[in-house]
């Protein structure tokens, strides 16, 4: 066994004798599943912070976590394509290896494909861990571009060279056990990683500080505008080839079956649909939080996130206090243009009545001055407010994004059997007590 194989080992029978507890704050996350380890943010704590902090951020996992000695630490960096002029080779890489290349922050959401998976849920039975909308974040990675890693390994750097005239594709696996294969692996096309617009990393640093055990140490793929499957952790290698990934989580799961699909037939539609790859429109109330009660005739300050994929920029909320009847802007705010690649962690005030609170910084402005650059990729949740002026006796509080691509959020969620990209319009019943005086 490799040195480093046998320092990702995890202990104890059932491989979950060496769990990072310590580092795991419970009190910010509602948790799904013990073993493996998944645990949704608490949403009332999700949207206090624009920049995630690594104990807020949520935890998704399909196995142990590898204890992995990070100076021991090595993984490999392989071409393998049927394309004389690029020839076949492996490489050794390391810790020191990537620090050596050019380092960049990107501030990037991450979200599950199976956020909000309860939605679907609601309408039959799905397949995969029943997931509310917790399981977004937006931290700030730190490494090297994965373009230049592959560069290094003699991948042709411009995207005009013809090894690119057929469509390719970068693999990669990580170190541990995972549930329903040999190892976790993905990929994604080599296309996307290549450009260098697309900020593809290899990771070593979240929020400034290296990763911990649960969100890859001691290297991780940080993959902006995809959803969350293809940004694999705790990195065994990297490997560019001709064919996507064979590893169960890119050919029988993260896809959009048809409504027809179920247990018994899907092994016949995994094959026909498209592994998925760009998020898609995305937003979500996180207050009033579900256990949160709102007096009638009082004024109450609304709040959540919204998010896209492929680049594009979230570029309005819009907010329903009658089931969708009719629609009001709600106040954005998203990460400046010459800030994209902030350090610093954004914090609001939160009230107890959610009458205040803002996201104040050098790093967060409001969208609503019309000064928003559109033509730079987008990356960055946006988190809202909106202002109720009088909570009305019985209401139904809605909220919907739209992007740039003029993409926005069904009016109703469509079911899948593996329960992904529930992305419909979210809305939420809140609970309200009579005002105190009596009167309206």
């Amino acid at each position: 066994m490799s040195t480093s194989a046998a320092a990702a080992a995890a202990t104890g029978k059932d491989g979950y004798g060496d769990e990072p507890w310590s580092d795991r704050s419970l009190e910010n996350y509602v948790v799904r599943a013990k073993h493996p380890f998944n645990a949704e943010v608490k949403l009332d704590k999700l949207v206090e912070h624009f920049v995630t902090p690594t104990e807020r951020h949520f935890r998704r996992n399909h196995g142990p976590i590898p204890n992995i000695d990070g100076d021991a630490w090595t993984m490999t960096v392989e071409i393998n394509t049927r394309r004389p002029s690029v020839r076949k080779s492996v490489h050794t890489v390391a810790l020191a290896d990537l620090r050596r290349l050019r380092q960049f922050d990107v501030v990037a959401v991450l979200e599950c494909a199976g956020n909000r998976r309860d939605g679907l849920k609601a309408i039959k039975p799905v397949n995969g861990v029943i997931w509310g909308a917790g399981t977004a974040s937006n931290s700030q990675w730190g490494g090297c571009r994965l373009r230049d890693v592959l560069v290094a390994a003699g991948v042709p750097a411009s995207l005009s060279d013809p090894f690119y005239d057929t469509p390719r594709h970068v693999e990669f696996a990580a170190y541990g056990d995972a549930s329903d294969d040999v190892h976790y692996a993905s990929s994604i096309p080599l296309g996307w990683a290549m450009n260098p617009l697309n900020m593809v990393l290899v990771a070593t640093e979240m929020n400034g500080q290296p990763l911990v055990r649960d969100h890859g140490f001691p290297a991780r793929i940080v993959a902006p505008g995809l959803i969350g499957a293809r940004w694999v952790k705790w990195l065994r290698y990297i490997r560019v080839q001709d064919h996507e990934s064979d590893c169960f989580y890119q050919k029988r799961d993260y896809k959009i079956l048809p409504p027809m699909a179920n247990e018994a037939n899907c092994e016949a539609f995994w094959p026909r649909f498209p592994a998925l790859m760009e998020l898609n429109i995305q937003s979500a109330i996180c207050r009033p939080a579900p256990d949160e009660q709102l007096v009638v005739g009082m004024p109450y300050l609304a709040r959540g996130y919204a998010l896209t994929g492929g680049g594009r920029a979230v570029d309005r909320v819009e907010i329903s206090l009658d089931d969708g009847a009719t629609w009001d802007l709600a106040q954005v705010f998203c990460i400046s243009a010459k800030h994209g690649s902030a350090s610093s962690s954004i914090s609001s005030s939160s009230s107890s009545d959610g009458s205040d609170g803002s996201w104040a910084g050098d790093d967060v402005s409001s969208s609503d001055d019309g000064q928003r650059d559109w033509s730079t990729r987008q990356w960055s949740w946006v988190l809202w407010a909106y202002q109720i002026s009088r909570v009305p006796a019985s209401c139904t509080i809605a909220c919907r994004a739209w992007d740039s691509g003029g993409n926005t959020q069904p009016a109703a969620a469509v079911w899948n059997y593996r329960g992904v990209m529930n992305n419909s319009v979210f809305r939420v019943h809140p609970k309200v007590e009579p005002s105190r005086g009596g009167k309206l």
